[in-house]
């Protein structure tokens, strides 16, 4: 937390010797510029007064952390005092959506807590500067905001004439929120006619098996629900560290009798307080779902109507292709989108509703009941026969050869009667539900291992239940948000056409929107270098002798995966880096730096600190800290609540909102494109840009200045579904207040369910209660796909694949979490925070690994493989498996010894199934399908560290 007082308290304290305090340890701060500071009001006695004053202030405002991939929202209230905000407390406004559960409160973490002292740090970034030294160096020369917002400018125009476009990049980061400083680059990029990166695949956060099996990656509900489940699982979820506003929910849900079930490779803090704890070997559990599965099909647990109507498990398919029955197959021009099921009633053949070719959009069966296990031969439309069965009977087959529970034991580690267990308990639960989140795509074969996870839920009847199902992860959007990213004019019947389109053609307003993205992974694999490393063969399913660099190409020359300029053409030479840290988070982000960031003519960070990312650019651009800007906090589905993160103080030295920065930056391009008549220039997907009227059209014709950000607030809540009702006075008064619909379905926001303010959300009831067709091929939930690619490598069900070797052939597994003391790498580095672990990276092992090796607790310790190798502290504990080396999250490279962190290792490979971009629900999307970088399937060596070189 912050100290509270300022230091001419301090010093006229200390000089009378009455203040016996570490203050060589305290990050005091100085105050606003602009900010009036008066003199103490009373003459201090001894220490009791200071501590008094500590808890005087001149105003509360309304805050919250607005640019931070955190997804807690969470409310509290900002002390200032003297232009500063010294302390911040949580507030109780969350009230409980009903009295049969608990309410959200309290909202708040470690790093909430101190955030007022992350923004007086010593990485802070307070006027613009320009890099006068090697890029990474460190030497830096500041500058005015106008010669830096006129050499930015220059070289935008200058790239911009000669290539389009093209020529230039944002690398858009997670660190956004919904109001108008995240908006302002997104509409500046989009009229000035250049990709912005999806960052969401990039680091790691993409379901993709969600995807694959019920056409959405992200569905969830609110935490709340938690409580009204009776057998919770958390797979890979580690909410004591990573949910922390929400854990109690868990607590809550065990006093009333459920039963909490872990499963991680490593004992972690949420552990500790389960039932139950699985501890699969790293990156296996899909066999351990998939036993389970075994076991639920084998013993007669699963819920036959359920699996009938929801899911593709009755369909049929054909035996000689591996292909499902289509109409097509045995008509004459039928579809090739509609799909036979066996009618075990009337011992016949019969058409599934709801699939993209069947008229009828609804799952609901009417006279007609499929079986689930059936074998038949069928006449084909050309003459002659074809065999066909369920696809249940092929799973039952599969589990039966390759997934008993004492298979699943001898890969995973787990005990087969372990196993049984748990899917015994699981499938008889009145409810049970897997909390899998995003720590679950981190693996190279995370498709499989979720896709056999929504198999067991499904299996069981669990998905759209009250206190049951998979959940992964979901966001609740804003209109008003989108529409000043998208939409350049804003007027009443511009807003009133687009709504109407939204009704009629949703899926085009959608694709509108994408339209000015690129799939993030795929731009750094192709104009980062990134594939050089990602493709090899070496590191990758085993199955493809040629590595995935074929399908690579093939996925991008077909142009279903956006990547900006051609692939071969240079990649843009002005990059713009903004709410992210790409050269921090990328795995391989030294090749990364060396093919994209080096060759560039200007690189700009825009942050509130310097980042790895900011220390390898040319021009820093000083962005205001989150209390000192007014926005909205992104709805994420856990919490259904608006929350304001306001202008509690001035922005410190010369730091500014986006907003103003990117609307200055819009009239000093617009003036210089004027002057060279630039009124075609071509966007990045060839339509002609009129740079020369930028400025118009960013400010809406003058209707949003650089300083109206509270008038853009208006505009998202005013227009926004989600937030119908709800004006700034009253965040401002509640500080957060509670949703009013779920908003528009679609991208990252897909829970379809109805919604009441006085109800926890539930996701995907439309499906079950509605019988609303799944957004899939096949209108179910689909686990089996018959893309050409799932059959040749043997995916076309959920299975186990061994994880790769990434990095090379090496006994440990290195492993990752997300660090209870950062989010992402914006408090690595913050004082307090690290003094409350052991203020550098550190590398946890088992105590036997270490043994063997003569590693000691507080060893430094070189961490190696086939691409480089890092140094880190040495911490042994029975936490970890056998096997395992374990480091959170975050640390920036420059935080190392030899400036290298463990991202460096990680090799990333390219997993191919995810570049099918033809296929029913398999195609690109703003966060929708694309690879993930991924890193938990990284081989190590470890070897105690001489203080030397290393290579």
């Amino acid at each position: 937390m912050s100290t509270g007082f300022t230091r001419r308290e301090v010093l006229r304290a200390g000089a009378a010797g009455t203040l016996a305090l570490g203050l060589s340890n305290l990050s005091l701060g100085a105050p606003a510029p602009d900010a009036a500071v008066a003199a103490p009001s009373r003459a201090y006695g001894d220490w009791r007064d200071v501590y008094r004053r500590r808890f005087t202030w001149e105003r509360i405002a309304r805050g919250t952390h607005t640019n931070t991939n955190c997804v807690s929202s969470c409310a509290w209230n900002l002390y200032v005092r003297e232009g500063i905000v010294f302390r911040e407390e949580q507030m109780g406004s969350y009230a409980a959506s009903n009295d049969t559960v608990p309410d959200f409160n309290p909202r708040g973490c470690n790093k909430g807590a101190c955030a007022s002292d992350l923004f007086l740090g010593p990485s802070r970034l307070l006027h613009p500067l320009r890099r006068v030294g090697p890029r990474g160096a460190g030497r830096w020369k500041r500058i005015s905001w106008d010669a830096a917002l006129d050499e930015i400018a220059d070289a935008l125009v200058e790239e911009l004439s000669e290539r389009g476009g093209e020529g230039v990049i944002c690398e858009l980061g997670p660190n956004v929120d919904f109001g108008p400083n995240s908006v302002a680059p997104l509409r500046f990029f989009r009229l000035l006619g250049s990709p912005v990166t999806d960052s969401m695949a990039m680091i790691g956060d993409l379901p993709v098996g969600g995807t694959i099996t019920l056409g959405t990656p992200h569905t969830d509900g609110t935490s709340d629900d938690w409580f009204r489940s009776r057998y919770l699982v958390l797979w890979a979820f580690n909410p004591a560290v990573a949910r922390i506003p929400d854990a109690h929910f868990l607590n809550e849900a065990r006093y009333r009798g459920a039963r909490v079930v872990a499963i991680a490779p490593d004992y972690n803090q949420s552990s500790i307080h389960s039932d139950l704890w699985l501890s699969p070997s790293p990156g296996t559990d899909a066999a351990l779902a998939l036993a389970a599965c075994q076991v639920v099909v084998s013993e007669t647990l699963y819920d036959a109507d359920y699996v009938r109507e929801q899911t593709d498990l009755p369909f049929l398919v054909r035996t000689d292709s591996g292909r499902f029955l289509r109409e097509s197959d045995v008509q004459t021009g039928g579809s090739e989108t509609r799909f036979a099921v066996w009618d075990e009633a009337a011992d016949q053949l019969a058409w599934a509703p709801g699939s993209e070719g069947d008229g009828r959009r609804t799952l609901e069966l009417v006279g007609v009941r499929p079986a689930l296990f059936a074998a038949r031969t069928v006449a084909l439309a050309g003459g002659g026969e074809a065999p066909v069965e369920t696809v249940m009977e092929r799973l039952r087959r599969q589990l039966d050869a390759s997934h008993r529970p004492e298979q699943a034991a001898a890969i995973t580690g787990v005990a087969a009667d372990t196993i049984r267990r748990f899917a015994r308990d699981f499938a008889t639960a009145e409810a049970a539900l897997i909390l899998s989140q995003w720590g679950s795509c981190k693996n190279y074969h995370s498709d499989l291992i979720q896709r056999a996870q929504i198999l067991l839920a499904s299996l069981t009847g669990n998905l759209g239940r009250v206190g049951g199902g998979w959940r992964s992860g979901a966001f609740i959007a804003l209109e008003g948000f989108a529409l000043l990213a998208m939409q350049e004019k804003l007027s009443i019947p511009q807003l009133l056409w687009l709504s109407l389109r939204s009704r009629i053609w949703p899926d085009a307003v959608r694709k509108e929107f994408e339209s000015g993205y690129v799939s993030s992974t795929l731009f750094h694999a192709v104009h980062g270098g990134l594939a050089d490393i990602g493709t090899q063969q070496a590191y990758g399913d085993p199955a493809l002798e040629a590595g995935a660099a074929p399908h690579l190409r093939a996925a991008v020359d077909s142009g279903q995966f956006p990547i900006g300029p051609p692939a071969d053409a240079e990649p843009p030479r002005v990059i713009l880096s903004i709410f992210g840290n790409v050269l921090r988070h990328a795995r391989s982000y030294p090749k990364l730096r060396e093919r994209l960031f080096e060759p560039a003519h200007l690189v700009v960070d825009v942050n509130f600190r310097i980042s790895e990312t900011g220390r390898n650019a040319d021009i820093l651009l000083p962005a205001a800290g989150w209390y000192e800007k007014v926005g909205l906090k992104y709805i994420a589905a856990f919490v259904p609540h608006l929350t304001l993160g306001d202008r509690a103080v001035p922005p410190r030295g010369e730091s500014k909102p986006e907003w103003e920065i990117f609307s200055r930056l819009s009239e000093r391009v617009a003036a210089r494109a004027r002057a060279r008549e630039m009124t075609a220039v071509p966007s990045w997907r060839g339509e002609p840009r009129d740079l020369t009227r930028l400025d118009a059209a960013f400010s809406d014709a003058g209707r949003f200045g650089p300083h109206d950000q509270e008038a853009l607030v208006d505009f998202i809540l005013s227009v926004s579904t989600a937030s119908r009702g709800i004006t700034l006075e009253d965040l401002r008064r509640e500080g957060a207040v509670r949703i009013r619909s779920l908003g528009p379905q679609g991208g990252t926001a897909n829970i379809y369910s109805e919604y009441a303010e006085d109800e926890p959300v539930v996701p995907l009831r439309d499906f079950v209660e509605k019988k609303q067709p799944y957004p899939t091929l096949t209108g179910r939930q689909q686990f089996y796909v018959d893309h050409p690619l799932f059959l040749q490598l043997g995916e076309a069900l959920p299975t186990h694949k061994p994880p790769p070797a990434a990095g090379g052939d090496h006994p440990l597994v290195l492993t990752g979490a997300h660090t209870r003391w950062s989010i992402h790498a914006q408090w690595r580095d913050e004082g307090l925070l690290l003094r409350l672990q052991r203020g550098e990276p550190v590398v946890y092992l088992n105590p036997r690994d270490a043994s063997a090796r003569g590693i000691a607790d507080g060893n430094r310790i070189v961490v190696r493989n086939d691409l480089g190798a890092f140094v880190a502290m040495a911490k042994p504990t029975g936490a970890i498996r056998p096997g395992q080396a374990h480091i959170f999250h975050a640390w920036e490279p420059y935080q190392f010894i030899r400036g290298v962190s463990h991202q460096a290792l990680s090799p990333s490979p390219l997993k191919v199934t995810q570049l099918v971009g033809d296929y029913g629900q398999l195609h690109w999307g703003y966060g929708h399908y694309e690879p993930n970088q991924v890193d938990r399937d990284t081989r190590v060596e470890v070897e105690l560290y001489d203080g030397a070189s290393v290579a």
